[in-house]
């Protein structure tokens, strides 16, 4: 009899708390809006995004800022609908008990534009997908021209590739740049990757160069020339690098490091039109 009196306890207590849950909850969703938070994670100079845009696309799905039911809120809505801005990496929209309705916004990051052979343009982002330019907001990245042969029907069709990846896979940023030859073996591309593998190797070297802090102060361009090999100019210096592939890149960075510091250092900046890193432990200069 005294365990059954246990049992019927927990059972009241607990369905006194699901009932004030749910009276809660009930009681949120009928609150008036009190305020909108808007959190935009990006850098200071930065416009890729903005409050007033955020505040824009609430304002069109219909929602006041001033007499605003919650309920009437659909907050799935308005997240999906910040997630297909081609500059926002993450969203999420939720509101707190006072009735504050909170926008959390993380902006995607471009680390190198490119101009295409077709005279099209475009940015790959830190994870290598592509981010289409925005006719508000030119970021201050690396720029690459010259032969680059990357139609940007191949950017698009690797940007579907990476959702078959990430079903294979199960997890995200598996880009399908950084996955190029996996690709090729699963057969997925259908053999229509024109560029891809340039795509990849200029990638790769905007990667390395905006993840160290030296090479991201000096080096300022990309050039693929028409033996397509890659050209890089710097800030300092009146010299060309050239780098050939994009292979064996920190090794090749590392060679023209020292070459800096023991012999352009000496020597002066200026007394050379190329340094040639494409040969194997070897630094090769072209006086002026």
């Amino acid at each position: 009899m005294k365990r059954a009196l246990e049992i019927f306890s927990w059972i009241a207590l607990l369905g006194g708390v699901t009932a004030l849950v749910g009276f809660t909850k009930k009681q949120q969703f009928d609150q008036s809006l009190s305020s909108i938070s808007i959190n935009i994670d990006k850098p200071a100079t930065s416009r890729f995004v903005t409050s007033e845009d955020i505040k824009t696309l609430y304002s069109n799905l219909g929602y006041q800022f001033e007499n605003q039911n919650l309920s009437a809120v659909d907050i799935h809505l308005l997240e999906t609908r910040l997630k297909n801005n081609s500059s926002v990496e993450k969203a999420q929209v939720y509101h707190s008990i006072s009735g504050k309705l909170v926008i959390e916004i993380k902006e995607r990051t471009p680390i190198i534009r490119l101009y295409n052979s077709q005279n099209e343009s475009f940015y790959l982002d830190k994870f290598g997908s592509l981010m289409p330019l925005s006719n508000k907001y030119a970021a201050r990245v690396l720029v690459a021209n010259g032969a680059i042969n990357i139609p940007y029907s191949t950017v698009q069709q690797l940007e579907h590739l990476e959702i078959k990846l990430n079903k294979i896979f199960r997890k995200q940023n598996t880009t399908a740049v950084e996955n190029t030859e996996l690709i090729n073996r699963l057969k997925l591309d259908d053999g229509n990757l024109t560029g891809a593998d340039q795509l990849k190797q200029l990638y790769d070297l905007a990667k390395f160069i905006n993840e160290d802090k030296f090479w991201n102060s000096q080096i300022s361009q990309i050039y693929v020339n028409e033996n397509n090999d890659i050209e890089m100019i710097p800030r300092v210096g009146s010299h060309t690098i050239v780098f050939g592939e994009a292979h064996e890149i920190e090794e090749k960075f590392q060679k023209l490091f020292i070459f800096y510091k023991k012999g352009l250092n000496n020597t002066g900046w200026n007394n050379y039109s190329s340094i040639n890193l494409k040969y194997k432990k070897q630094v090769v200069c072209t006086k002026r």
